[in-house]
């Protein structure tokens, strides 16, 4: 009898906490005074780039190279790069312990340290198209409230949450498929119990092979991978695409989630390399094209996606600009998908971007996933949405459910969504 009466304490106290939350979350979601900013994610609107002394991305003039890169042959050209870089390095006596980063699918180029001498040499090389600085970005999130902590030991009752969003888009789904999520972001909790961590084909933009380090170090890639694919178990939260494997793709590092240029095209690059056609990545992430332009990024993007056909699903942006002002979200191809930001009663969220080549909107308010460190936590910014639509593009193409409200301009975007019963494999091609 005590027993029964100690179960049915903690059953009292665990719907109180869940109501608690429930309410606090409609709440925020439906009043327009920007309380929801605690848990913004701040996609590096205010975060200016820093060049890196001595570190260059050098850029090869592809008409000037003595072969042609087959997209689907990947290794063969990514050596016969590299033997063309180690013969430039030679010639003008740079030590080949300088480069770091070789690039062959979203432009023929490498990463290097220089000094300024070397630099203008390599320069002067007919083979040579450009020598730009390497940067450190940042993505800039700020914290929102503290981590809920959920035992997935005690299964007394079934205590999982389907979170708003993922009802919204009609979700969640079963997933018996092959394809993957790649979470181009900063790391993954790769002992999270309520994810299913790829780390075997995971990686790290910034350490050797042998010392790779896929854990998320800050929050946010564990935020989005949860969105996309937490499992379907009886604690936590569900995914869009319960259970879909999802793997860490390292390009932002440590507890303030700093990047370089060179790291994030190499984690762009080996998605590249690693993912099929028809897998999908997440790109939660961007900066302002005038203060903080990235060229090169948007470039892999649309080439790397277009040639291996890989969807690369990307947030628009946190900064209430149109949507043709923040890189990548700029990207306008066929396999690249900018999503804006909906609150509950959808309507666009107050810091999204909007307008063109945004393609879709999503719940990016007050959303509810997984966290570091075997936690969850709420959170909002069109990083939020990008998942939704990266979960719903696994299996296909995907419908719409109405259209945003509130909208600053005529160009209405619509809200991903997809029927029950619609599980199948999709299509690869739009």
């Amino acid at each position: 009898m005590k027993k029964e009466t100690c179960r049915f304490q903690y059953l009292i106290c665990f719907s109180v906490l869940l109501i608690c939350l429930g309410l606090m979350s409609c709440q925020e979601g439906l009043q327009e005074d920007h309380s929801d900013l605690q848990g913004k994610d701040s996609i590096a609107s205010d975060n200016s780039s820093q060049i890196i002394e001595n570190q260059y991305i050098v850029v090869y003039k592809e008409d000037q190279l003595s072969f042609r890169l087959d997209p689907n042959d990947y290794e063969t050209g990514h050596e016969i790069l590299r033997k063309e870089t180690s013969d430039l390095l030679s010639r003008y006596g740079v030590e080949e312990e300088q480069f770091h980063q070789l690039y062959s699918f979203g432009f023929q180029g490498f990463a290097i340290k220089l000094s300024e001498q070397k630099k203008n040499e390599l320069l002067s090389d007919s083979r040579v198209k450009k020598i730009i600085p390497d940067r450190k970005r940042f993505l800039n999130v700020q914290q929102g409230k503290s981590p809920v902590r959920v035992d997935p030991a005690v299964e007394i009752e079934n205590t999982q949450i389907i979170p708003w969003g993922v009802k919204r888009v009609g979700g969640p789904f079963e997933y018996k498929g092959t394809r993957k999520v790649w979470v181009i972001d900063t790391g993954i909790d790769i002992n999270h119990p309520d994810l299913n961590v790829d780390h075997r084909h995971g990686f790290d933009a910034y350490n050797h092979r042998r010392d790779w380090n896929f854990d998320d170090e800050h929050g946010h890639g564990t935020h989005v991978a949860g969105t996309i694919g937490a499992l379907d178990n009886h604690f936590g939260v569900v995914g869009v695409v319960a259970g879909v494997p999802v793997v860490p793709i390292k390009v932002f590092t440590g507890s303030r989630a700093e990047a370089t240029d060179s790291g994030i095209l190499a984690g762009v690059e080996y998605v590249g390399r690693m993912a099929r056609p028809g897998d999908v990545a997440n790109l939660s992430f961007g900066w302002d094209d005038k203060s903080d332009p990235f060229p090169l990024l948007e470039e892999a993007v649309l080439r790397i996606s277009e040639q291996r056909k890989i969807w690369m699903v990307i947030a628009s942006g946190n900064s209430r600009l149109p949507g043709n002002t923040f890189t990548p979200a700029r990207v306008d191809g066929r396999y690249t998908i900018t999503v804006s930001a909906t609150d509950n009663a959808d309507r666009l969220a107050w810091f999204s971007h909007y307008g063109h080549p945004i393609k879709f909107g999503a719940p990016g308010v007050n959303v509810f996933s997984t966290w570091m460190a075997g936690a969850y936590r709420n959170s909002s910014g069109t990083s939020m949405s990008a998942p939704h639509v990266a979960g719903l593009r696994i299996f296909g193409s995907i419908e719409t459910d109405g259209y945003m409200k509130n909208y600053p301009i005529e160009y209405l975007d619509p809200i991903a969504f997809r029927s029950k019963g619609f599980e199948g494999m999709g299509h690869i091609r739009p």
